[in-house]
Formats: C-alpha cells, structure tokens, sequence
C-alpha cells in the first residue's frame, strides 16, 4: 500500500502555522508534521510505501511552493491523509471526507475510529465529532485517491495536553486507521 502524508500548514510555519497556542508554544504545523512523520515510520514498518508533503500550496494558488494535490497524485498513493489541529474551544476529533459513501468516507471512518479508540481512554472528554462531509477542502476535492483530512483535536481546549503528551499514540492510531481501511478494498 503507498500512501501519501500531508501534514497541515506551512512547512516551519511560514506563512501559514495553522492554529496557535501562544501560552503552550504550540504551532499547528508542528504538530501535524511530528504526528505524519511518526505515522510514516509506523507504516513503513507494517511494509507501505509512504510519501510526506507539509506545503500550504494545495492547489497550485502559491506558485514556487510544492503543490500537495497534484504531488499525491503523481504519486501513485492508494490513499491521501491530511493531518490537522482544531481551535475555536471545542474538544475530540473529526475526520472530513468527499463523500462519506465512497472510498474515501471508509478511510475517513477508519481513522476516526482509531483515533478516538485511542484517546477516549486517556482522557474522558474526547469527543468522537464524527465524520463529515467537506467536497469543497482542495485536498479532498482535488485529490484522485480516497482522502481524508483529521483534525487531532483543539489546541485551545483540554485537549491540548493530548497534543503536547500522546502525539505519538495519535500517530499510532492514525496508521491503525490506514491499515483497517486498507483491508476492506
């Protein structure tokens, strides 16, 4: 299985972190790029092929920049993961896909089971958010493989300290969700 890794946001920040919490010193972009680059290395050792690309040039809209959609799909990934930090006070995970009834909602529901598998017995607050419908994210739309964009949870909530703590148990989770994707093709 070759998968493609996409982890939010601006590579070193600029000019894009994604959410930020000052108090903590957390940047989005970090943690999305330690979480991807440990799930990569959880895949790699269960035998996938893993790419990882952290651009905020989804699309082609920031020229000069490595473009993510049309990388991913040049590089013959059987599935796409975009990995995200939420803010706006809320707490758990939810998982976007194009359409929750195709290939990619399965993903989409893998890894959200997974990862709420993982958390919710570190911390009772988790929220399972669900999966969701986004037809209209670059990297779900523009994408030629099932994809799906998680968002690990809120760095401006109590989930922060899973963020800070566990980035590697979410990263686990995260590969666990690809590979019980992968088999039900």
């Amino acid at each position: 299985m070759n998968v493609f890794i996409n982890p939010g946001h601006a590579l070193g920040g600029n000019p894009d972190p994604g959410c930020v919490n000052q108090a903590e010193n957390l940047r989005e972009c970090d943690i999305a790029l330690t979480v991807g680059s440990i799930m990569g290395k959880f895949l790699e050792e269960a035998g996938c092929t893993v790419s990882l690309l952290q651009s905020h040039n989804l699309g082609g809209e920031s020229p000069g920049f490595p473009n993510v959609t049309d990388t991913a799909n040049h590089s013959l990934a059987d599935a796409f993961i975009s990995i995200h930090v939420n803010a706006g006070g809320g707490r758990g995970a939810e998982t976007f896909c194009y359409w929750r009834y195709g290939a990619g909602g399965r993903l989409a529901a893998s890894i959200q089971n997974q990862l709420v598998m993982a958390m919710q017995p570190l911390d009772k607050g988790y929220l399972d958010r669900g999966i969701k419908e986004r037809p209209s994210l670059c990297v779900l739309r523009e994408t030629m493989m099932p994809a799906a964009l998680v968002e690990l949870g809120f760095i401006d909530s109590a989930d922060v300290w899973l963020l800070k703590e566990h980035q590697e148990d979410m990263a686990k989770a995260l590969a666990l969700g690809i590979m019980d994707y992968w088999k039900t093709v």
